[in-house]
């Protein structure tokens, strides 16, 4: 039974820092209606609607095997990618490639290139998903295709810098990003710390293009209500809005192509408020524009 604990604790831990909100791990949460707290081994899904009190998103109820009754948080997410999505994958890699390719036919633009390890100077073997030259330099482009972990985003970013091969980080879309609110993942938080505020994304049509997109403040409206304690006490709530935590608005920038609009950056060291996320030293492809939001 310990072990079970053990496990769902970790298991709900890993949910919230995807999130990026731990306000519901403790198992409890504010029910819309009242806005008193509930927990989650004394309601059913039909008490609900349900709010987390630290971000402000909704949260579900979940009743079920592990024997942890616990509260998990709901928001609309992008329409990545998925780690088994090949035919997608490829499709943007290629779709990438071959309009770079067309744009700079001396630039050897290739997918899945090789490039050996150098085992004098300690550098790993990568295998950009696309890379050739522009302006008499190399550039390495990684399509974001599965959620890869933080860790290993900066082992490969570490990598080309070594190299001196300024990486632009691409995720790729089924679809254009709708103008809702959204939720975005891990990785895109992390892109947005790396490229100084901006995620670049991708979906098909878009060929050597990419949209920048910021991650602006969204706002959820939380409704009035009043009751009498037992007391005899009047309690009043709510009737504000208050600005979410983990969702957001997406803030569109102009369309970039990735050829002309960007040029080889090193960007400096950079600890955010979590340190998990600290960005290093690395070499960038960046499109050096000014913040649009």
């Amino acid at each position: 039974m310990d072990d079970e604990l053990g496990a769902a604790e970790k298991a709900r831990r890993r949910e919230a820092e995807e999130f990026g909100c731990y306000g519901l791990v403790g198992g409890a949460a504010r029910q819309l209606r009242t806005h008193n707290w509930v927990r989650a081994c004394e309601v059913t899904k039909q008490d609900g609607p349900f709010y987390c009190g630290r971000c402000y998103s909704d949260a579900i109820v979940r009743k079920c095997d592990e024997k942890v009754d616990h509260f998990a948080h709901e928001a609309p997410r992008t329409a990545a990618i998925g780690a088994k999505e090949g035919e997608l994958h490829l499709a943007c890699k290629r779709q990438i490639c071959a309009e770079l390719a067309a744009g700079s036919p001396d630039g050897s633009w290739e997918a899945e290139r090789t490039i050996p390890a150098n085992a004098k100077r300690g550098i790993r073997e990568v295998r950009p998903d696309i890379s050739g030259r522009l302006r008499n330099g190399r550039v390495a482009v990684e399509v974001q295709a599965s959620a890869l972990s933080i860790t290993s985003i900066l082992k490969r970013t570490l990598t080309y810098t070594q190299r001196r091969i300024p990486v632009l980080w691409v995720v790729p879309l089924h679809a254009e990003l709708p103008d809702a609110q959204f939720r975005p993942r891990l990785y895109e938080r992390y892109f947005q710390s790396i490229y100084f505020g901006r995620t670049y994304y991708w979906w098909p049509g878009l060929g050597a293009s990419v949209m920048p997109v910021h991650y602006g403040i969204a706002k959820r409206h939380i409704p009035y209500a009043e009751w009498y304690e037992q007391g005899g006490e009047h309690i009043e709530v709510g009737g504000y809005e208050v600005d979410y935590k983990a969702i957001k608005r997406p803030v569109f920038g102009p369309l970039l192509k990735i050829d002309n609009h960007f040029a080889p950056h090193r960007r400096d060291a950079f600890t955010p408020e979590n340190e998990r996320k600290a960005v290093p030293e690395c070499d960038l492809w960046f499109d050096h524009m000014e913040p649009w939001w």
